[in-house]
């Protein structure tokens, strides 16, 4: 994790008062102010956190210090918290200089954070962040006089606006094949609890909801919707046949992860899969080109290439995938996460439209366990192994790559092509190897692909024990 720099993958992420307390957040917003500039008009909200209130005012401080005009979000008049495609969106519907977001994403409940927007929707570029960060680092914050402070405002509907942005793309009520149908929804206590359900109960499903209070403790599960963390979402979607989808956001709902009448956990990729293959039926392909990251599945290249979409790969994040889009003019772009990117509403991740594109499929094409039959599965497997403390400053890949080549020999991949894009991906006849580290957490992120499931499951496990015993025995 790279520990120079005050971004990581996606904003800023710090442990509260162990890595960043209230001053260094107040400098945070007199470096953004410094970089937009006075009278620039500037829109923050954010998500259920703990210490997300004081942060945001840390920030608001820092901000009306340069001379910024702040605008605050508020989901609703009962709700000050909204989700980071809500403030994605707003940025670029009231053509703010800049919109963040104050959250922490999928993080554990210690740490908080920011994401920071353009106005196009789109997240700032390395390039923005690196600009201030130096700021920051330099300490040289252009401040206001007295008489050039702003009044900060609020915006009460910021939920109400980003719905029918999102209700005019996706017409209401949908028509389903077999009749009404009802999703059970799964906020995770975070930013999506009042905006999810009032959305599906827009697009005319009934709805049952779970850990749907806001609470930045996160005390229905932890924050990041994977198979592990929201067992009782899939639970009641397989033994109750009346409900027949499952969705679950992460804290600030940049992410959504879908699971199906079975109660299976759908794989992110493949859901970008099926995105665009009900895209291509609609002819409504701006260019015949989507974005994925590089540790998406060659499925997708197998399966679309064929059809005549190309398939373009980048690093990690989504900023790298919007970067992408908008240079190539790009139908879509997603990542196994489960972030997906729609420029036809904005340049950020949007979970919500994402959410209501994915209805809008079952009531076309039947239920997503019918429709799933046509898209092929993928034998990707991942693990997250955590980086001791006294490594996660100075670990790098390459002083690993030895191990890891020697032990891919051993089990009978030889001379495999290696691609640095991001972190160190160890291509060969039948899948890959991608070894990364996070920029948003301390950990060593593990996938393998291969066209055998036993064989990416035996890959993935003799390189994680390498992993593991290599960062037990350095430093």
């Amino acid at each position: 994790m790279n520990m120079k720099t005050i971004f990581g993958t996606c904003g800023v992420r710090k442990k509260f008062t162990e890595e960043f307390s209230g001053p260094q957040w107040l400098e945070i917003g007199m470096a953004i102010g410094t970089y937009l500039g006075k009278d620039s008009t500037v829109l923050i909200g954010r998500d259920t956190r703990q210490t997300a209130e004081l942060v945001q005012y840390a920030i608001i401080s820092g901000l009306i210090s340069c001379g910024c005009a702040v605008h605050v979000l508020h989901g609703s008049a009962e709700s000050p918290y909204v989700t980071t495609s809500t403030i994605a969106y707003a940025t670029k519907h009231f053509d703010a200089d800049a919109g963040i977001q104050v959250t922490a994403s999928h993080n554990t409940p210690e740490y908080i954070g920011i994401k920071i927007w353009q106005k196009s929707g789109m997240g700032f570029t390395p390039a923005q962040e690196k600009m201030i960060d130096g700021i920051f680092a330099s300490k040289k914050f252009r401040l206001a006089r007295w008489n050039e402070i702003l009044k900060v405002k609020t915006i009460l509907n910021a939920n109400s606006i980003h719905l029918s942005a999102i209700l005019d793309l996706v017409k209401p009520p949908l028509q389903f094949p077999d009749g009404n149908i009802t999703i059970a929804v799964d906020p995770g206590n975070g930013a999506a609890c009042e905006i999810a359900p009032r959305l599906l109960q827009k697009l005319g499903v009934n709805v049952v909801s779970i850990n749907a209070q806001p609470d930045g403790l996160f005390p229905g599960r932890y924050s990041e919707p994977t198979n592990d963390n929201i067992k009782t979402l899939i639970k009641m979607v397989k033994n109750d046949e009346d409900i027949h989808l499952g969705i679950a956001f992460d804290g600030d709902a940049d992410r959504v992860r879908f699971v199906d009448g079975m109660g299976r956990l759908i794989e992110g990729d493949r859901i970008l899969l099926l995105f665009t293959t009900f895209l291509a039926k609609q002819e409504k392909i701006r260019r015949p080109c989507i974005v994925t990251p590089v540790n998406s599945s060659s499925i997708l290249e197998k399966y679309l290439e064929p059809l005549g979409i190309s398939v373009s790969r980048t690093r990690i994040g989504d900023i790298n995938v919007a970067m992408r889009i908008q240079e190539l003019n790009a139908t879509i772009g997603g990542e196994i996460s489960g972030t997906y990117t729609w420029p036809q509403i904005h340049l950020g991740p949007d979970s919500l439209f994402s959410m209501a594109k994915l209805v809008e499929i079952i009531s076309r094409g039947g239920m997503l366990e019918v429709i799933l039959g046509e898209i092929p599965c993928f034998n990707l497997k991942h693990e997250n192994l955590e980086i001791p403390e006294h490594l996660q400053e100075q670990l790098t890949l390459d002083s690993m790559e030895g191990d890891i080549m020697e032990c891919l020999g051993q089990i009978g991949i030889e001379s495999p092509e290696i691609n640095r894009l991001d972190g160190m991906l160890f291509k060969f006849n039948g899948g890959f190897l991608l070894a990364r580290l996070s920029g948003t957490s301390p950990l060593l992120r593990l996938s393998c692909e291969n066209e055998d499931e036993n064989k990416a499951s035996e890959i993935l496990e003799r390189v994680s024990k390498v992993a593991k015993k290599w960062m037990m025995h350095s430093g």
